[in-house]
């Protein structure tokens, strides 16, 4: 099989492969450039549909560092508010808490809180795997609590050297979670991945991290769950899990999360699912330590505020409405006022289905 390999291999290698960093300015931008450390450059590039001003941090060798995203576009944002992509590669380097030092001092801002951090765990394919694997792509398996998304397929060589005639269809990727999830996971084919990758993305520091674990390279595969709202999670103490713990504790953080959300079980049928018999897929150890919590923003909501806000909502998708310019406009002041709050457009989110973009848009009209 192209994909698997008899060679059976508990270990993995667990990394942080995505850190977004949600900081505060200490002033709204004025067009002052950007402090460049010695040997760096910040190149402003295009901007995007939420950021008016987007710089890439490149090194002396034009190697890209972190992306800064600010000056917000929609007024419901704090003006001071950025973002803080640090790059790929420095993630997989020793020196990533100075890279990141450096990058906070282009711009005074304090760190509040992690953007989106995603925690992954390279392994190689065994064929026990590969066959937990083909339920999950066909149905014959799920993971507990979490809905399916996409799976992608892909024809691939046959062959250990890959280059036999025939071709094996595979599902390349398999995805889980929905849309509002906190954690969503995919499992792929991450050798595939890098093959298939540009020059410029081939990554040569993972595949390096897999030979110094004695991996074969062509049966690596990982596993990736992408948290975008680690400020609302916790730990058995309830204490805030601090944004660079994700990166320095991220060995028991991945095993704790998959562990506890990442259970592999048979569709046999049964009403009560947890009667359904657990397949074994990675050999992690780990324990239920990470709970959700309310953000303390929410000791502060308003009920009123919030039907308020909806009814509000509605009034101006009305037609009639919006071709009343004063009242129209009567309306989003208020709507503005209100959305302040983020439990206000939190709950537009879920009445609605709309986004900030989409909210922004019509207060802007």
């Amino acid at each position: 099989m192209a994909v698997s390999t008899s060679v059976s291999n508990d270990r993995g290698v667990v990394s942080c492969d995505w850190f977004s960093l949600s900081c505060m300015l200490a002033k709204p931008r004025d067009g002052e450039p950007l402090r460049a450390p010695a040997g760096w450059h910040c190149l402003q590039q295009a901007p995007t549909a939420v950021w008016a001003e987007r710089w890439f941090v490149l090194d002396s060798d034009g190697n890209k560092i972190a992306t800064i995203l600010c000056v917000p576009r929609s007024p419901i944002i704090d003006c001071k508010r950025c973002v803080v992509e640090i790059a790929n590669r420095w993630l997989y380097f020793e020196d990533f808490h100075a890279v990141v030092d450096r990058v906070l001092d282009i711009l005074p801002m304090a760190i509040t809180g992690l953007n989106r951090v995603d925690l992954c765990c390279d392994f190689e394919m065994s064929d026990e795997r590969y066959s937990v694997y083909k339920k999950l792509a066909s149905g014959a398996a799920y993971v507990k609590a979490l809905r399916s998304g996409a799976v992608w397929w892909q024809d691939i060589p046959i062959g250990k050297s890959g280059d036999g005639a025939g071709l094996e269809r595979v599902p390349h990727c398999l995805t889980f979670g929905g849309h509002d999830s906190v954690f969503k996971w995919k499992v792929y084919y991450k050798w595939l991945e890098l093959q298939q990758a540009p020059p410029e993305a081939k990554k040569p520091y993972i595949v390096d991290l897999w030979r110094s674990m004695g991996f074969s390279e062509r049966h690596v595969w990982r596993c990736e769950v992408s948290i975008a709202g680690s400020n609302s999670l916790r730990d058995l103490g309830q204490r805030h899990i601090e944004p660079f713990s994700w990166y320095d504790d991220r060995v028991r953080l991945f095993c704790d999360i998959y562990s506890d959300k990442f259970v592999v079980r048979e569709s046999q049928g049964h009403k009560d699912k947890r009667n359904d018999r657990v397949l074994p897929f990675l050999e992690v150890v780990g324990s239920k330590s990470i709970r959700h919590a309310l953000p303390s923003s929410s000791r502060d909501d308003s009920d009123p505020e919030r039907r308020l806000t909806c009814k509000l909502w509605k009034e101006l998708m009305q037609p009639e409405v919006q071709c009343n310019a004063s009242l129209a406009g009567i309306i989003r002041s208020s709507l503005m006022e209100l959305l302040q709050r983020p439990a206000n457009l939190w709950v537009l989110e879920r009445m609605y289905g709309v986004n900030i973009e989409t909210v922004s848009t019509a207060l802007a009209s």
